[in-house]
């Protein structure tokens, strides 16, 4: 399907515009190259946006991540970029501002709670379901496999056994599960289907009753699990006089229907918080993981003239792929230099690869799933000797990464004010960044995880054994980009207060440091950073190695 044929379905069903996202039906999870409907559409290859064609024009919604981005990927004379967040009700507002009332949609793409909302928010628009206008693809058959609760933690009877507790007292019949990541992780499985993802995309119906578990997917094989084809729910549904609960937060308005009942997916809560073996693991696959970045930033110093974006690419794909129980990159490799980190979301390729230059500044942001844990970290280095603006304003993000790793916080405390603490420094200078200060990060699952994070608009409060990112920004169109991420879990302190305890185990580049901008307890912290560093990943180096990591890691 191509821009022009769904106009001339506009036409043939008499409306004027048609709404793409970035889901499938399995709504807020990733999904594959192939199957990013917006980027076969208009070459925006971003995680996140909502393209509307219509007869007085296309436009693209994307976030502050995508902003430069999207300029540089689709036909600005036939595209029109709106620099709003991609969800339905900022795409309603531009509908109702150019007199377009009559939109259609596919009804897999969007759930239930944003539909209804919407709705009465919008009377005038007249919303039609009418599938899907853009090329879809034939998943490949996958088997599906279970995760050893030496990893997990806790098998998934006793996840049963906790998530019932929380739904007996409802009085309902069945429980649908519509997220992907809430089956993936209640049943302990994992599938190879995503490139960087491990969950598996089915939905779970639980028979409250009688305990049995059915998945619904249509590409799915298993040994261990009930698995029918995605049309037997819907058949079930239509003949079901029952009670199910279900999240309409993730669930597709095309399965609305007079038997479900919205209930929130307590898996979701119950996830975040990880258990002791959990956290164990997430330690270790941190420290597997420093020592491969760790190899890598000793690589680049020896070795980055003549090399380019997609060289750091391989080289830490390759490096990673030596530690013990790697899977995967948890998202593809970020690698900008220059004027390219400035792109918050940049991802090099064949086009648009810059070769590493003297005085430049090299973004690298990277992860990697491992059987026991899942890493997200982003290091700025400088390549050669930095100017002193970039050594400042590298400074300034520090100072703000430091003002929420190192803060003591009550339980309950939101991610939106946690993020306040963040920006609060870089707003003295003048400085804002056009992304969360943090997300959180599952435990072999996806690297961005649900409810909790740190941003301005997250209200979740954080709880013990919580993982997320800190990550404060500065990015100069042009120039460069500057980024410090690491991950952490939360950890009551014997005040009662909850404190980040830092899980990343990569030196951050002291080039880069204008130490005098650094108050004494921000001093203390570096250095007690740096000290963990060294002690965790010493005695995986070879003498050479060592040597370069003391000397990262050495006291300012």
């Amino acid at each position: 399907m191509s821009i022009k044929k769904i106009l001339q379905r506009l036409d043939e069903r008499n409306l004027d515009a048609y709404i793409i996202t970035h889901n499938n039906c399995f709504l807020g999870q990733d999904i594959s190259d192939k199957e990013n409907k917006i980027r076969k559409l208009c070459g925006f290859s971003g995680s996140s946006g909502m393209l509307v064609v219509s007869k007085k024009g296309c436009f693209l919604f994307v976030d502050g991540r995508y902003e430069l981005q999207a300029k540089k990927e689709v036909n600005l004379s036939q595209i029109t970029i709106v620099h709003q967040m991609p969800n339905l009700n900022n795409v309603c507002a531009l509908l109702v501002e150019n007199g377009l009332m009559r939109i259609g949609f596919d009804g897999w793409c969007f759930s239930i709670a944003e539909m209804q909302s919407i709705k009465l928010c919008y009377e005038n628009i007249s919303f039609s379901d009418v599938g899907n206008w853009a090329d879809g693809n034939t998943p490949d058959m996958l088997q599906i496999k279970e995760r050893e609760t030496q990893y997990s933690g806790e098998d998934s009877k006793q996840k049963c056994q906790r998530v019932f507790k929380k739904l007996k007292d409802l009085g309902a019949d069945y429980c649908l599960l519509t997220a992907a990541d809430s089956v993936s992780w209640l049943l302990n499985i994992y599938v190879r289907d995503l490139p960087y993802t491990p969950i598996v995309r089915g939905y779970a119906l639980w028979n409250l009753h009688t305990k049995k578990i059915t998945l619904f997917a249509d590409n799915l094989q298993s040994d261990i699990l009930s698995v029918k084809p995605m049309y037997k729910l819907a058949e079930f549904l239509h003949e079901c006089n029952k009670r199910i609960v279900c999240d309409f937060g993730t669930t597709p308005l095309r399965l609305l229907n007079p038997c479900l009942q919205h209930v929130k997916d307590v898996c979701q809560e119950l996830k975040a918080q990880k258990n002791e073996k959990e956290i164990w693991g997430m330690n270790m696959c941190h420290i597997r993981d420093g020592v491969a970045v760790v190899r890598l930033l000793m690589w680049l110093e020896k070795n980055w003239q003549g090399k380019t974006e997609l060289d750091v690419v391989q080289k830490l794909h390759e490096l990673r792929s030596e530690q013990e129980l790697f899977f995967s990159e948890s998202f593809a490799t970020i690698a900008a230099v220059g004027a390219n980190g400035a792109v918050v979301h940049y991802q090099p390729n064949e086009a648009t690869n810059k070769k590493l230059e003297q005085g430049k500044l090299l973004l690298i942001d990277s992860g990697g799933q491992y059987m026991d844990g899942t890493t997200d970290v982003t290091r700025t280095i400088a390549l050669g000797v930095p100017a002193d603006t970039e050594i400042d304003y590298f400074t300034q993000v520090l100072k703000a990464h430091i003002a929420v790793a190192d803060a003591q916080f009550p339980f309950a405390t939101t991610g939106q004010r946690l993020d306040a603490l963040a920006r609060a420094p870089m707003w003295k200078k003048g400085f804002d960044y056009k992304h969360g200060t943090g997300h959180g990060v599952a435990c072999f699952g996806n690297v961005h995880e649900g409810p909790i994070g740190i941003s301005e608009k997250n209200n979740y409060g954080f709880n013990e054994g919580m993982v997320t990112s800190i990550e404060p920004g500065i990015y100069m169109e042009n120039q460069f980009g500057i980024r410090i991420e690491n991950l952490y879990f939360t950890q009551q302190q014997e005040n009662g207060f909850l404190k980040f305890v830092p899980l990343t185990r990569v030196p951050i580049d002291k080039k880069l440091i204008n130490v005098n901008l650094l108050n004494a307890d921000e001093r203390n912290w570096l250095n007690g950073y740096h000290e963990a560093v060294y002690y965790w990943l010493q005695k995986r180096l070879n003498a050479e190695e060592k040597k370069w990591l003391r000397e990262a890691c050495a006291p300012i």
